[in-house]
């Protein structure tokens, strides 16, 4: 991630689910109750694939948050980077001229996933194309950027000698580090700035989910369960595992937060969510340690769903799933409010 994690087999294209995110709230109630019938199912298909963080509504929220948090300079800065992003007439299609930039921010949240999807943009990590506009310094997904794996280890499993806590091509912390000072001191009028500025958006949002952070070595995954991607849960007693897209720790906290997606429950979210701001240390704090926050969470909260090496897959009882919720919708207040500080300071 129209809630939609990153783990899905995609039966429309992203890009008509994103419109889904304006408008949805303008459906008639009939019409409503069959689109949010069809997300439900659809939603039950999430399977184990590498992971990206939050589902869209996740990352909508987070830009609500932070958006609604920004000066006025830095919200006509952002507003004016983004105009230049290739996807922005895209973003804005069909959408009242009052609501273009809120909208533009909160789908360029979620684009740096998006691209893994729509074929249509032209992005591959397999056999990337030339940049196919100035604004991108290249067509590939860069799917490691997303996390970082620091190791957790299931009871008597060792951390692999060559295990890989950062990839080749880079990892969330120090894209974070690179994109902020890109677009502080690349040229304003430069297009690569709003490469820049929807990748930080996005990945300020994914290293607070806590299995963004981590990999769990165990006896079933030696070399780590990709944050939780490659292990099997049940979040009922009648999910079904016989599919081909089987239920997975990192897709359930994909959705923890919020499930659907339309504007106007994303923006219910937010503003529930900015009731409380945080301390201003919190909101200040460094990147560094939204990710040691959020390691600690995947160890203290996201893992105590069991082990990946039972008989039977958990199932995710009803006290964990609320824990689930309520630490996911602290983390998506945190990253909003440091989005907004990060945003402010530039």
């Amino acid at each position: 991630m129209i809630a939609l994690a990153a783990f899905v087999p995609v039966t429309l294209p992203r890009r008509e689910l994103s419109r889904e995110l304006s408008r949805s709230a303008s459906m008639s109630p009939h019409r409503r109750k069959r689109w949010l019938a069809w997300l439900a199912l659809w939603l039950l298909s999430l399977g184990a694939t590498p992971a990206f963080a939050w589902n869209q509504a996740g990352h909508a929220a987070v830009a609500a948050i932070a958006y609604a948090q920004l000066t006025p300079r830095a919200r006509a800065r952002a507003d004016a980077i983004l105009q230049r992003h290739p996807e922005y007439p895209e973003w804005v299609r069909d959408i009242a001229p009052e609501q273009a930039a809120l909208v533009a921010f909160l789908r360029a949240s979620y684009w740096a996933d998006d691209i893994k999807f729509d074929r249509r943009q032209g992005f591959s990590d397999r056999d990337p194309p030339p940049s196919a506009h100035p604004a991108y310094p290249d067509m590939r997904v860069h799917g490691t950027w997303h996390y970082l794996n620091r190791p957790v280890t299931a009871p008597g499993v060792a951390v692999p000698p060559d295990f890989q806590i950062v990839a080749p091509d880079g990892g969330a912390l120090g894209k974070i580090v690179e994109f902020e000072d890109a677009l502080r001191h690349s040229p304003p009028d430069s297009p690569r700035q709003a490469y820049y500025l929807a990748w930080l958006i996005h990945l300020v949002g994914d290293v607070h989910q806590p299995l963004h952070t981590v990999a769990r070595c165990s006896k079933n995954n030696p070399r780590g369960d990709q944050g939780g991607s490659l292990f099997i849960v049940r979040p009922t007693p009648a999910a079904p595992l016989d599919g081909p897209y089987k239920p997975n720790l990192h897709a359930f906290w994909d959705n923890a937060a919020l499930e659907t997606a339309s504007l106007s429950e994303v923006q219910a979210l937010a503003r529930e969510l900015s009731r409380s701001r945080p301390a201003r240390r919190q909101a200040l704090a460094p990147p560094t340690q939204w990710l040691d926050e959020s390691a600690k969470l995947a160890r203290e909260v996201a893992y105590q769903a069991g082990l990946d090496d039972t008989p039977e897959p958990p199932t995710l009882s009803e006290s964990y799933k609320a824990r689930a919720r309520a630490v996911a919708r602290e983390r998506v207040r945190l990253a909003g409010f440091r989005l907004a500080a990060l945003l402010n300071r530039l």
